[in-house]
C-alpha cells in the first residue's frame, strides 16, 4: 500500500494570503510580539507584565517594553504567555504509528510487541512514525527534540528520519541507535555513523548528532565500552536506559560507568527509576544528566524515579515524551505536572518543589542537557527565536492567577496559539503552518495498515 503524500505534508504552501496585518506578519524574518506576558526564563530579566520581543533574522533581537518596531511586522500578543519553546529529551519517534498498541489486556506488554513489530519497519515506515511526532511536537510548543532512535536497521532507516528532521524546521538532536534486535554481542554501525557526522558537519544550525547506545544492562562490557569510547573518541554525546527496573538495578550499571570514568557532563542517562544514593552521588560527581519521562515509566511499571533526590544533588535533570505507544498523545504540560505532582507526592510536601522549577526543566534545563544553553532555552536577546505563545481566554486557563503555575499545571496542546522555531512560525492562531493534518492522520493510519498488514 502506497502512503499518500509522504513527502508533502512540510511542503511550502501558501499560509495566510496576506489578509491582515498579523498575517502578513508571517512571512517576514523581522517580527514584533506586542504585549504578551513573558517568562523569559532569564534569571536576570523575570517575568516581564505586557513585554514586547523584536526578532530579527531568526535572533530575539530585544525584550522589553514599548520597543520600536523599526519598521518590522507587529504581532498582537496582548492577553497571551509567552515562554521559551519547549525542549523535549528524550523521544522514540519512530514508532509513534504504534499509539496505544501496547500493552494490551490479553498480556501483550510494550516490549514483546516493540520487538515483535519492529523488524517489519522500511524506512518509509520510520519516516511517518518522526514525521507525526514532529508535527505533533510543534503543535504542543516542542520547539526542540531528542530523537532517540532505536530502530536504526541501515543507513536508510538513519536517512529517512534525519529527512524528516530537517524538514519539520524544529531543532532537533538525531541519536543514533540500534537494530532493535541486535544481538547483545554485536556493536554498532560506527562506520555509517561517521558517514551522518561527515554530512552534518561540527556546527549544523538546527540538526545535531549523538549515539543512544544500550549500555551495561543490555550488553557485555566488551560492546559497551567500545560503544562509549567511540563516542568520546568522536566527541559526540552520549545517551542510555539506566536502572530502568529493580532487577536492572541489580546489575550496577551506574557504579559501573562511574568506575571506569565514563560518566560526564556529555552523557545523558534515562529513567534512572531505581538509582540509589550512591548512584546519585557519582551522577552528581561526574556532571553527567537524567531525563526523565514519568507518564511512560509509570505506565510501563518501571516506578518512580527518586525526583526529589536527583534535584537536591543538583544534578541537571530534563522531561521527554519518550514513546506515543505508552504517553498517548505528546503532550508535554501533561508531563510537567506529572512530575510536580510525583515529586511533592514523593516528598509528602506540597511545596517541595515549584511550578517554575519544572518549566525550567522544560526549557533552559533541557538547553542547557544538550549544549545549548547559550542558543535556546531562555527569551535572551541573542539567542534564536524559539518561542511559544499560549492564549490564557479557554476556559481551562481562566482566571489567571499564576502565569507559571498555569502553564504547568493548567495549559494543553489546545491553548497554544503560536509556535515559533528558529524564527520561523510552525503554528499560528491555534493550526498548523504548512501541515495538512487531514493528510497526515490518512498517512499514519495507512502507515499502520501497512505494518499489520
Amino acid at each position: 500500500m502506497q502512503l499518500a503524500g509522504l513527502a508533502g505534508v512540510f511542503s511550502g504552501v501558501p499560509l495566510f494570503n496576506g489578509q491582515s496585518v498579523e498575517a502578513q506578519s508571517l512571512g517576514s524574518p523581522n517580527m514584533l510580539i506586542r504585549g504578551a506576558t513573558l517568562l523569559t526564563m532569564d534569571p536576570e530579566m523575570g517575568d516581564i507584565a505586557k513585554g514586547d520581543v523584536l526578532i530579527r533574522d531568526g535572533v530575539i533581537a530585544a525584550v522589553g517594553k514599548d520597543l520600536d518596531a523599526g519598521g518590522a511586522q507587529v504581532m498582537d500578543a496582548r492577553g497571551k504567555l509567552m515562554i521559551p519553546g519547549l525542549v523535549d529529551s528524550h523521544w522514540h519517534m519512530w514508532n509513534s504509528i504504534l499509539r496505544n498498541a501496547a500493552p494490551t489486556p490479553e498480556g501483550g506488554t510494550f516490549f514483546k510487541i516493540i520487538s515483535a513489530l519492529s523488524g517489519r519497519f522500511t524506512p518509509e515506515l520510520s519516516y511517518m512514525g518522526v514525521r507525526l511526532s514532529l508535527s505533533e511536537s510543534a503543535n504542543a510548543g516542542i520547539t526542540t527534540v531528542n530523537n532517540w532512535a532505536h530502530n536504526i536497521r541501515g543507513p536508510a532507516f538513519a536517512d529517512a528520519e534525519l529527512r524528516a528532521l530537517r524538514e519539520s524546521g524544529l531543532r532537533a538532536r538525531f541519536w543514533y541507535g540500534y537494530p532493535q534486535d541486535i544481538a547483545a554481542t554485536n556493536k554498532m554501525d560506527f562506520a555509517d555513523i561517521e558517514r551522518l557526522q561527515g554530512l552534518l558537519g561540527d556546527n549544523s544550525s538546527r540538526l545535531d548528532l549523538g549515539i543512544a547506545i544500550r549500555g551495561p544492562e543490555r550488553t557485555d562490557a566488551k560492546i559497551w565500552e567500545e560503544e562509549f569510547l567511540f563516542a568520546k573518541a568522536h566527541h559526540l554525546p552520549l545517551s542510555t536506559h539506566i536502572a530502568v527496573t529493580r532487577k536492572a538495578q541489580q546489575q550496577r550499571a551506574v557504579r559501573q560507568l562511574g568506575q571506569r570514568g565514563l560518566l560526564s557532563p556529555d552523557v545523558q542517562l534515562v529513567h534512572a527509576t531505581h538509582v540509589d544514593a550512591e548512584d546519585i552521588r557519582m551522577i552528581a560527581d561526574s556532571g553527567a544528566t537524567v531525563s526523565l519521562t514519568p507518564l511512560t515509566e509509570m505506565r510501563v511499571g518501571y516506578g518512580l524515579a527518586p525526583l526529589m533526590a536527583l534535584h537536591v544533588a543538583n544534578i541537571p535533570i530534563s522531561l521527554g515524551i519518550d514513546t506515543l505507544v505508552l504517553s498517548g498523545n505528546a503532550n508535554p504540560f501533561m508531563v510537567m505536572q506529572t512530575t510536580l505532582n510525583l515529586a511533592t507526592a514523593m516528598a509528602e510536601n506540597e511545596l517541595a518543589l515549584t511550578p517554575r522549577q519544572v518549566l525550567y526543566w522544560a526549557t533552559q534545563g533541557g538547553a542547557n542537557e544538550m549544549g545549548l544553553g547559550s542558543v535556546i532555552g531562555s527569551i535572551t536577546p541573542g539567542k534564536r527565536a524559539d518561542l511559544v505563545l499560549l492564549d490564557t481566554r479557554s476556559m481551562g486557563m481562566s482566571p489567571l492567577i499564576d502565569p507559571v503555575a498555569s502553564i504547568v499545571q493548567s495549559a494543553s496542546p489546545a491553548d497554544v496559539h503560536t509556535v515559533i522555531a528558529d524564527g520561523k512560525i510552525l503554528k499560528h492562531d491555534g493550526r498548523l503552518i504548512d501541515v495538512d493534518q487531514a493528510a497526515l492522520v490518512r498517512d499514519a493510519v495507512a502507515a499502520y495498515q501497512v505494518l499489520r498488514s
